[in-house]
């Protein structure tokens, strides 16, 4: 058993889900409870291991028994009294009676442990996508379920030689002082970085390689420190619903506790910002990737740098997220006010639809789609956040004019589920779309911000 009273199972290389981890610990509690019954003092049974061998069993408890009885005789003697014959008998009558519940809820709990392992059978691990999600059985046979579309074949030979020319790169990495300015990186980055060294490219884009450098020993420092309680609870609460499928935080993986630790070190670092569920979702993908330590940095600067301003997007209140979306809504009307007078009448605002595209950089788009997002706005910042966000919508325009009136909200959310078209049936193909079809640049964008901030301004002194 593990500290926290769960049992690990492992069933034809399959790890057992939430579910059947609680109801293995429904098992070991009732077992604990019928040692406690049969007199095994609590030391003893912290310490007994969980065992499918029936025999044993029966020893330890007809050893209960005997220690049950010999407790009750030393307690008697201590108190100078002496147990009647009935009482020896009412005794016996007790010990008989706990026994039969024992033996039931033996049966029963064998009759559960046979019931989860045939639900575990269902829901075994079948095979590890490229991106690092599981995908069950159930999944497989998912046609909604885009991960299960990903299988873990070998590299191509043209992905082969995209690894070879980013590693070539990397090793010339010195020499470039602003990536963001030489158009031979941003070319390859709006194309994908190769896999096999995102975990170090990504710290050099964002300047998080430097600051964690200046500052050996801090990450450490804070995970010395203690979370308030109130953090602490919702933390605790969260971590198992941060990308479940992924293979390392997969029924309570190893990942779960760096993910703990860069979570806990950063609402220690900044409490302004604190602790938000959706900070989760960035540092999950960046465990998928680097070590925790450079995940916490890489963190700091997303959240401090005004380049990608995510410090806002957690916050009480959700300033930056207000703004941006707002920003967008003023953008669409400025690239199709019919479109955007469509969606205005029908009620079907963007934080409605959007409110968790720009929060999670797109987390809960098709894993492909999120990390390439993500490499992305490491090296140009939000612009193509909202570049995205744009083309998804644009893109559907004759969908939207087509649909009837309670179509077009269910239109809107569904993007984030099936965000390929004909004319973008991949990752790579949809944000080359984006990028080329929706010229909206950064001083456009910083413009439409001010303009935005101008007039909140002007409302608060009102």
């Amino acid at each position: 058993r593990d500290e926290g009273g769960g049992a690990n199972i492992i069933v034809d290389g399959g790890n057992a889900t939430e579910k059947d981890c609680k109801t293995m610990d429904m098992i070991t509690s009732k077992n604990d409870q019928k040692d406690i019954s049969n007199g095994k003092n609590e030391e003893s049974s912290k310490d007994k291991p969980i065992t499918a061998d029936n025999g044993e069993k029966d020893v330890n408890k007809d050893d209960g028994q005997s220690k049950a009885t010999d407790d009750a005789t030393t307690n008697v003697e201590a108190g100078g009294r002496r147990q009647s014959d009935d009482d020896l008998q009412g005794d016996k009558g007790k010990q008989a009676k706990i026994k039969e519940q024992n033996a039931a809820r033996e049966r029963r709990c064998v009759a559960d442990d046979i019931k989860a392992q045939v639900e575990l059978v269902d829901k075994k691990i079948l095979k590890v996508d490229r991106w690092g999600s599981i995908v069950t059985a159930s999944d497989q046979n998912d046609p909604e379920n885009t991960n299960a579309m990903h299988d873990m074949e070998p590299l191509e030979k043209d992905e082969l030689k995209w690894e070879i020319k980013w590693a070539e790169m990397l090793g010339k990495w010195s020499k470039y002082k602003n990536p963001e300015k030489i158009p031979k990186i941003k070319q390859r980055v709006r194309a994908g970085i190769a896999d096999a060294v995102r975990g170090a490219i990504w710290p050099k884009l964002c300047g998080a390689e430097i600051v964690q450098q200046k500052a050996p020993g801090l990450y450490q420092s804070l995970l010395a420190k203690e979370l308030k309680e109130s953090d602490e609870i919702q933390l605790a609460k969260d971590l198992h619903r941060t990308d479940p499928k992924n293979v390392i935080f997969y029924n309570k993986g190893l990942g779960q506790e760096s993910l703990y630790n860069v979570l806990k070190a950063y609402c220690l670092y900044n409490p302004k910002v604190g602790y938000c569920q959706g900070m989760g979702a960035l540092a999950s993908l960046l465990l998928t990737y680097v070590p925790e330590e450079t995940a916490f940095f890489i963190m700091d600067r997303l959240m401090s740098d005004p380049k990608y301003s995510c410090a806002g997007l957690y916050e009480r209140s959700f300033p930056e997220l207000i703004k941006q979306l707002q920003v967008f809504s003023r953008l669409m009307r400025k690239l199709d006010p019919k479109l955007a007078n469509l969606l205005l009448e029908k009620g079907v605002d963007p934080v409605i639809y959007a409110f968790r595209w720009f929060q999670g950089r797109f987390y809960e788009f098709p894993k492909e789609l999120f990390i390439r997002v993500f490499d992305i706005f490491l090296l140009e910042g939000k612009k193509i956040i909202y570049r995205l966000a744009l083309y998804l919508i644009l893109s559907r325009r004759k969908e939207f004019f087509k649909a009837k009136d309670e179509e077009i909200l269910t239109l809107a959310r569904d993007i984030r589920s099936k965000p390929y078209t004909n004319e973008a049936p991949n990752a790579r193909k949809l944000i080359d779309r984006a990028i080329h079809k929706i010229r909206v640049t950064r001083k456009k964008i910083d413009k439409y911000e001010r303009a935005y901030e101008k007039d909140l301004s002007t409302t608060a002194k009102r």
